[in-house]
């Protein structure tokens, strides 16, 4: 009974597994070892079970048969040697009943309806009941009721029909059976935890090559995209997986070799002429600055320049953050002055924004401002958060609030305006992604936001978006030393 629960659980597991909604998931060589598991056990459970079957058979059959020698002998006695009552009576109760435990054995005459012999006239009536059970064309009976066997022995002469039952207990085949089954039950646990042991070894052993092309491809990526997965066998499976995947990483390396000359190209080719062009209009801009009609048109020109030379440097920027998958320089700063720095660049094109500086949970020691990082990209992140708070508000003031907490620096910027809808917020972070209800009348190209988040990333870090009542907050975490 015991394997069935074993094997229920292990079906279950497994089963349950494949749920979508499951908490958990089973790795390969889990699952390898739960199959091992199933297999193996299923077999065991099969031999254990036709084990105890075959021994409840074979006890069974022995003690009929000695219920059957019982009833032989007392037959014998009975009516070959005419052994009276008293004398057949001790001649049973001094009979060693090691094995025939509440051994009861009576004669019965058909005809009459009577019991000519017993040797417990309280069992009388129980070995009437068997009497009504006797299929009566055979000459031999075995009978099974409450626990006690029966042998019935069909005796007759010319005049009558007699019949000699033996019932007993089997307490002793009873008791082997319960041995077999702790013994089975014992067996069962430590062959299921030995299995489990091998299959969990045998199964580390199958899957040690994906380990180690696992551990080569993250030596690869991001640096050595010229370096290919090594293999002693290429012509099994996991070689040919190999194989295929070192055709990929020369489909990689090209793709990112293309990609970063294009960026490097583009960015020089377009830069300086926009770069002239600018120039160019700033002149004609002073040139014409007492031509009022020509002078707004230069104006708007060089706004619709800006824009695009705006728009031009975040799209390379972020360009070049993608394709460039060598980590940034990285040093000891202090959060608190990147940022605070950050706030006076941003101050010098947009003076009548206004910041407002809140602290949370500062540490006693100023050892704990400092985090590893790359100063000029995180005051892009901050001066892009800084910026969207100023234009998306409705007084034109940026709410800065810098706490620690569990060895990291948590850094929120907070406005007061149009609240980002719940929907959006997912895609907030995604490249050109603007949102309806903020957009309108606002000048952005929808680039910042995904250039911030990638920078967070490559600093280890995290940076969730959120509405309240009255606004909209950015919540930056990083790693402090």
């Amino acid at each position: 009974m015991y394997f069935f629960y074993i094997l229920y659980f292990c079906l279950s597991v497994q089963s349950n597994s494949k749920n979508k909604n499951l908490k958990f998931q089973l790795n390969i060589r889990q699952k390898l070892t739960l199959q091992f598991l199933l297999l193996v056990g299923i077999l065991f459970m099969f031999l254990s079970v036709s084990l105890y079957f075959f021994s409840d058979l074979y006890l069974e059959k022995r003690f009929f048969k000695r219920l059957q020698d019982r009833a032989v002998t007392t037959s014998t006695l009975f009516f070959d040697l005419q052994t009276t009552n008293n004398a057949l009576m001790k001649i049973v109760d001094g009979t060693d009943k090691e094995y025939l435990s509440e051994e009861v054995v009576s004669i019965y005459e058909k005809q009459r309806d009577l019991f000519l012999f017993t040797t417990d006239l309280k069992k009388e009536e129980f070995h009437r009941f068997f009497i009504h059970e006797l299929d009566y064309s055979n000459n031999v009976n075995y009978l099974s009721l409450l626990g006690n066997k029966m042998t019935a022995l069909h005796i007759s002469d010319k005049e009558n029909d007699y019949w000699v039952l033996v019932s007993a207990k089997d307490k002793t085949g009873n008791q082997a059976l319960k041995d077999l089954e702790n013994i089975l039950i014992i067996l069962a646990i430590v062959a299921f935890l030995f299995i489990g042991l091998m299959g969990w070894y045998f199964a580390e052993k199958a899957l040690s090559p994906i380990s180690g092309i696992i551990g080569q491809l993250n030596n690869i990526f991001p640096k050595n995209l010229n370096k290919r997965i090594t293999y002693t066998n290429f012509e099994d499976e996991i070689g040919e997986l190999a194989n295929t995947i070192n055709k990929l990483l020369d489909r990689v390396e090209t793709s990112v070799f293309t990609q970063k000359m294009f960026v490097a190209n583009i960015s020089h080719e377009i830069k300086n002429p926009l770069t002239k062009i600018f120039t160019q209009i700033e002149l004609l801009e002073m040139k014409y600055r007492d031509n009022p009609i020509f002078h707004q048109k230069i104006v708007s020109l060089r706004d619709d320049t800006l824009k695009l030379n705006n728009l031009t440097h975040s799209i390379l920027q972020l360009a070049n953050i993608i394709s460039d998958n060598s980590p940034l320089p990285m040093s000891a700063i202090r959060i608190d002055e990147i940022i605070w720095d950050s706030v006076k660049d941003i101050k010098k094109w947009n003076r009548d924004l206004k910041v407002v500086a809140k602290f949370g949970h500062m540490p006693e020691s100023e050892d704990k401002y400092w985090i590893n990082g790359n100063e000029d990209a995180l005051k892009i992140v901050f001066k892009n958060l800084i910026d969207n708070a100023y234009k998306f508000s409705n007084n034109k003031t940026a709410i800065i609030n810098l706490s620690f907490e569990n060895n990291q620096a948590l850094i929120s910027i907070t406005n007061e305006g149009v609240l980002i809808p719940e929907e959006d917020i997912s895609n907030l972070f995604l490249p050109f992604f603007r949102i309806d209800a903020t957009a309108k009348g606002k000048a952005g190209h929808g680039v910042g936001l995904a250039i911030v988040k990638k920078i967070v990333e490559l600093h280890g870090g995290k940076i969730n978006a959120f509405s309240f009542e009255k606004g909209n907050t950015f919540e930056v975490r990083l790693n402090t030393l």
